[in-house]
């Protein structure tokens, strides 16, 4: 009698270890969590700058070319400035001369930058010690094409 006492004592423990099973447990339900998309508007400023660059490969270095659409050359100078598209623009004139000029700056391993106008094109070259850096704002229908180019000497 005692055995079969122990064995319906062993089966009541194993029944009700086997009814907190944590397999059997309430489970959470899973919701996907709603998604919003945000869609950046571009704003007037960026419209009017939007440029298509490329990069080009020139011997012993490299350089980029851009096409900037409605702006003029004063704008696209001022923005090379502002955004350092090249080093050294603290040393570039705050405005573009209206005749050739030559600034001599002899800093930071900058010899001179070479202002070179025309009508429709805005050249400067900066003489480093060891290269040359060009960069190019010329007039081309209703667009500005920009042009900066680094090269060892």
């Amino acid at each position: 009698m005692k055995k079969i006492a122990c064995i319906a004592l062993l089966a009541l423990l194993f029944t009700s270890c086997k009814k907190n099973n944590p397999d059997e447990e309430v489970k959470s339900i899973k919701k996907p969590v709603p998604t919003v998309s945000v869609v950046k508007k571009e704003t007037t400023e960026e419209k009017k700058d939007k440029e298509d660059c490329k990069d080009i490969e020139v011997e012993m270095g490299a350089g980029r070319e851009c096409i900037i659409q409605s702006t003029d050359l004063e704008k696209a100078y001022e923005n090379i400035i502002k955004n350092k598209e090249v080093e050294e623009t603290e040393f570039y004139l705050s405005t573009i001369p209206s005749e050739n000029k030559s600034v001599e700056v002899n800093k930071n391993g900058l010899i001179s930058i070479d202002y070179e106008i025309t009508k429709d094109k805005v050249a400067l070259t900066m003489n480093y010690e060891g290269g040359v850096t060009k960069v190019t704002l010329e007039i081309i229908k209703n667009t500005i094409k920009k042009s900066i180019y680094h090269s060892a000497d």
